[in-house]
């Protein structure tokens, strides 16, 4: 049985709950009660961006947001963003970064963090958890706010047959 189609929202009220996905992956779907969709992002995405945390990733700021200052990196500015996506986890990650950097013991300093062998892997891990989130809120959107005939039936696809006839004044079959 396919899920249930979400509500229809006006893009205000789909930007709003988009926001919620984004603070905490899957709320967004909970929230419109698509219970089922909403725990499986919330595990899922969370659970990339735990194992990230666990094997040392870290969120790394570009040294430059401007195209030509010096230190501008494309990869680190995409990567930022990326995981920018997180929302709620890459925002306690940022605070917990800032508030160490100034102790060289703490777990969340950054010298600490990336010297050790699976950074890298971690901070690889919390990107995708980021692009996963993204992905997600963005199909949140579309499934409430964006072009009725493409999300009619069931969420995730559109029937090319129906879609023709409609076009054609045709009444479905």
């Amino acid at each position: 049985m396919p899920p249930a189609r979400l509500p229809r929202k006006t893009p205000a009220q789909a930007l709003g709950y988009c926001a919620a996905n984004w603070l905490v992956p899957g709320l967004g779907f909970l929230l419109v009660r698509d219970y089922q969709r909403g725990i499986s992002l919330f595990i899922a995405i969370n659970a990339c961006f735990a194992i990230g945390l666990f094997l040392g990733g870290y969120v790394l700021a570009p040294a430059s947001f401007h195209p030509r200052g010096e230190g501008f990196n494309l990869v680190g500015l995409l990567t930022y963003i990326a995981q920018a996506f997180h929302g709620g986890g890459w925002l306690a990650l940022q605070t917990a970064q800032n508030a160490a950097a100034e102790n060289p013991a703490s777990f969340f300093n950054l010298h600490n963090l990336a010297a050790r062998t699976y950074s890298d892997l971690g901070a690889f891990h919390l990107v995708v958890a980021g692009c996963l989130n993204y992905f997600a809120t963005v199909r949140l959107y579309d499934l409430m706010a964006g072009t009725p005939e493409l999300t009619e039936g069931s969420p995730g696809s559109a029937d090319p047959e129906r879609l023709r006839q409609r076009q054609n004044g045709e009444s479905p079959s």
